[in-house]
């Protein structure tokens, strides 16, 4: 009984932990056939009451299959399971039987067990002594040895002095400084103690001969290592570090100087560059003097040789100054216990400190390396292989700005303890020394620019002169092209084979304009492949290209101000020079070339579009729109030359060639008609025929002339202020000479004149000095009526002037009748104001006909017979 309900109990509170509370109402249910609580009357009630008969009938066959079921199932289970109960019941009663034998084995087993213990008791007691003996042996085996260690050290520490194997030197002195220091006082130890002091010494000695001769950073910092670890003070280390980094980096630089100043490196004796008591020389420098030195292996063996040698010493110095400490590490040093020196403390009576040490040196060496830079890109000169002289120079500045940032690397691992702030007394030394060394790093930087800048405007200046001298070779040029076409300013002497010449080449009506088209394209596009060779200046791919402070000042101080508007001055400087030399000097289709030139540039934009390369060559190789938007705001606020400014200035000098060139062709014009009338005896002049040679020539040389101009400039759209026809035009006899002819027959042959009396025209002359005033030299405007009026004013001037120095008889003025008749039928075709040349013409008769001794005219159908034979 109490196992039944202590298995309900069980079985209750297994219910309760799986929450079983559902099958508790089930095993309750009355009417569940399953459950223990069933009744049976109570479900025949209810099946009576709900169901019909044959319900009724198929319950009961269902639960009779049921049962019949159930029943085989039982019975397989009993049969299957009864073979396993009567093994299992053999099995019990087998161990039942055999269970005695095993107890006696166990038995058997603590009875020896307890035997084995017992004898290992006597052993231990037995061995105790000996043990005892063993380990004192064991300690004394080991004192003998380090013993033997400390006899031998003396010999050890010589022969690995003499095989320089310092590691293994430093290694035996700490692992026998301890010993040293725990037997200090005992007076056995005191020799071997001191012979190893004598002997560290030795090694002290020679690891800073070894150091003072060290060739590169590497070798110097394993010396310094090892020094270090035998107990040197960071202080002295650094000290004698930035000594020999000074010494080094000087000799390197002492050696380029050398290799720079001097020309012909085959020439230098070696022994005069490397004193030969020096083995530490870099093999790098001793192969310069023997192999060709162009400037990019300058640049790379001068950063080599100096900047990164440099660096990698204040990298040495920054491991073993800079870096705080370890507090692992002993405080006694090698030689504080061995040699009794305490290195470690400050024996300086004045604190130095290494970063204004460090600082001083790094400035002095680069004001050194600058100056030989510079010095050697001077040489340089005019390098022609512009592309060479730019990678060397990208060369520098890429490794003086890894140099800065070396440098700063290694100052930022600046670790100040307490002690070092209290020696400075300052709080903020590490901001300090970082001001200090930002402020170097500036310096260098803006320093390679400026030296950039300096070749940038050296290469400027040698494009500049390349593309003046190219200029003067064009104005050369065309000159000489010009006398090979027979196109030279017609002269009073030319003769009839150059006529006939200039006659043939006058079938070619673009001569002129094709040789202005020719110079003008030669003038642009010199200076575009200038700039196109200064482009390489701002190559994306060089580390200085995008710097402000270069590109600012190469694309506007050098290319604009000083290239291309300085090239557009030395033009305008150079035509008005031309311009003012030009009488009898410069031919003729020259300078209206040149005076076309000026006036197209100035009017057509020309200048304007050459300046405003200036902005797109600002604009190459910039990386992103805020740095070219930076540079077009630079400048922005600077003050430029502008292109109103230029223009006006090429304007200017174009009206200045177009006077000397009307003046030149009218001095030209003027020289024929003076020597036409100087080479004629006047009164003794026959009864004209025709119209002289000169004045026709006077035309030809008119015809060739409009032909020239007429290549370069059109003609003006104003109409013509002339005559309705020559032909049908009043005559050439002015009013004014025929008062004069009558007042001089009135007073019969024979009688003087007086000027009171006969002169009634004295009005007449005051008011054409007046109101008719002619200004010979006045200013031409930009078209060929203008140009050939000029030309054609001077020379009927000189007329006017020659023959009021001449007397006529009566047949030569009507000579100068039927020449200015002539003149005046064709010279309408080169002008615009036909009244101007009438009124020119007009005086040239009225001043024949006040020299005249017997003033007649000739009928006008004689002379436009004349003329129209002629």
């Amino acid at each position: 009984m109490e196992e039944n309900a202590q298995r309900k109990v069980i079985k209750q509170r297994l219910k309760q932990f799986y929450g079983s509370d559902v099958g508790n109402s089930v095993d309750n249910d009355p009417l569940n056939i399953d459950s223990s609580s069933f009744d049976i009357q109570m479900y025949l009630d209810k099946s009576f009451k709900t169901k019909d008969l044959s319900d009724l009938m198929s319950e009961e066959k269902a639960l009779s299959e049921q049962i019949r079921s159930l029943d085989s199932d039982m019975q397989t289970l009993v049969y299957d399971n009864y073979s396993k109960f009567i093994n299992a019941t053999d099995t019990i009663r087998m161990m039942k039987s055999n269970f005695s034998y095993v107890r006696a084995e166990m038995n058997s087993l603590l009875q020896n067990i307890d035997s084995i213990v017992s004898l290992s008791e006597v052993i231990n007691e037995n061995l105790t002594d000996k043990r005892k003996k063993l380990r004192t042996l064991t300690a004394t085996h080991l004192t003998l040895n380090k013993l033997n260690y400390l006899v031998e050290l003396p010999v050890s520490l010589r022969k690995y002095m003499n095989k320089c194997e310092w590691e293994q030197t430093v290694a035996d002195l700490n692992k026998a400084k301890f010993i040293l220091k725990s037997y200090h006082n005992t007076p056995s130890f005191k020799s071997i103690r001191e012979d190893c002091a004598e002997i560290l010494t030795e090694i002290c000695a020679r690891l800073w001969r070894q150091f003072d001769e060290s060739n590169d950073a590497v070798e110097c910092s394993s010396h310094l290592k090892f020094l270090q670890q035998l107990g040197f003070s960071r202080k002295k280390l650094s000290t004698a570090l930035l000594r020999l980094t000074k010494r080094q980096i000087n000799q390197r630089l002492a050696y380029m100087k050398i290799l720079v100043c001097e020309g012909d490196k085959s020439n230098i004796p070696k022994n005069e560059i490397f004193h030969p008591t020096e083995n530490n020389v870099d093999s790098s420098l001793q192969e310069a003097i023997s192999d060709e030195m162009d400037i990019l292996y300058f640049a790379n063996l001068v950063t080599d040789s100096v900047l990164i040698e440099l660096s990698a010493f204040i990298g040495v110095l920054s491991d073993i100054y800079f870096t705080k400490p370890d507090d692992s590490e002993p405080m006694d040093t090698i030689l504080d216990i061995i040699s009794g020196k305490a290195e470690n403390n400050n024996s300086e009576t004045e604190v130095i400190c290494i970063e204004e040490q460090l600082a001083s040196l790094v400035e002095e060496l680069m004001r050194e390396f600058f100056i030989l830079a510079r010095s050697r890109f001077e040489l340089e000169g005019t390098n022609t292989d512009i592309n060479l002289l730019i990678r060397a120079l990208d060369r520098i500045h890429s490794r003086v700005q890894t140099f800065n940032r070396s440098l700063l690397t290694s100052i930022t691992s600046v670790d100040i303890d307490d002690e070092l702030i209290d020696e400075r007394n300052s709080e903020s030394s590490l901001s300090t020394i970082m001001n200090r060394f930002s402020s170097l790093t500036s310096q260098f930087s803006n320093s390679v620019l400026e030296i950039i800048n300096q070749v940038a405007r050296a290469q400027t200046t040698y494009y500049f002169d390349i593309l003046c001298q190219n200029a003067v070779e064009s104005f050369t040029d065309l000159r000489h092209k010009l006398a090979s076409h027979g196109l030279q300013t017609l002269t009073s002497n030319t003769t009839n084979e150059e006529l006939t010449k200039m006659n043939v080449m006058e079938n070619d009506d673009r001569q002129l304009a094709t040789l202005f088209d020719a110079l003008n394209a030669s003038l642009v596009s010199q200076l575009r492949n200038v700039l196109k060779s200064e482009e390489a200046f701002l190559n994306t791919e060089s580390t200085f290209s995008s710097e402000p402070q270069f590109r600012n000042c190469f694309c506007i101080d050098q290319i604009r101000e000083g290239l291309i508007v300085g090239y557009l001055n030395f033009l305008v400087q150079f035509l008005s020079d031309l311009a003012k030399t030009a009488v009898c000097k410069i031919p003729g289709p020259i300078l209206l070339i040149l005076a076309k030139m000026c006036l197209t540039w100035a009017n057509s934009g020309t200048v304007g579009h050459l300046i405003s390369l200036a902005d797109e060559f600002m604009l190459c190789g910039a990386q992103n729109k805020e740095i070219s938007e930076d540079f077009l705001s630079d400048n922005g606020s600077r003050s430029l030359t502008t292109s109103k400014d230029v223009s006006d200035r090429f304007r200017t000098t174009g009206n200045e060639l177009l006077i000397a060139f009307v003046r030149l062709e009218g001095t030209n014009l003027a020289q024929l008609l003076r020597k036409s009338v100087e080479a004629r005896d006047w009164l003794k002049n026959l009864e004209p025929r025709s119209v002289r040679s000169a004045v026709k020539r006077v035309i030809e040389d008119l015809v060739l002339l409009d032909h020239q101009v007429s290549q370069l400039f059109a003609s003006c759209t104003r109409n013509r202020d002339r005559i309705s026809d020559s032909r049908s035009s009043r005559s050439l006899r002015p009013s004014t000479s025929s008062h004069y002819i009558d007042a001089t027959r009135s007073g019969g042959s024979g009688q003087g004149i007086h000027c009171a009396d006969l002169d009634p025209t004295l009005a007449t002359h005051l008011r054409r000095l007046f109101t008719q005033r002619v200004d010979i030299f006045a200013a031409v405007d930009a078209n060929r009526e203008s140009l050939l009026l000029g030309v054609i004013k001077i020379g009927l001037k000189t007329l006017i002037e020659c023959v009021r120095l001449q007397t006529f008889g009566r047949y030569g003025l009507q000579q100068i009748q039927v020449d200015c008749r002539y003149l005046q039928i064709h010279l309408w075709h080169f002008v615009n104001d036909e009244k101007l040349i009438c009124m020119l013409l007009e005086d040239v008769i009225y001043s024949v006909v006040q020299r005249c001794v017997d003033p007649c005219f000739m009928e006008e159908s004689v002379v436009e017979a004349i003329c129209d034979r002629a």
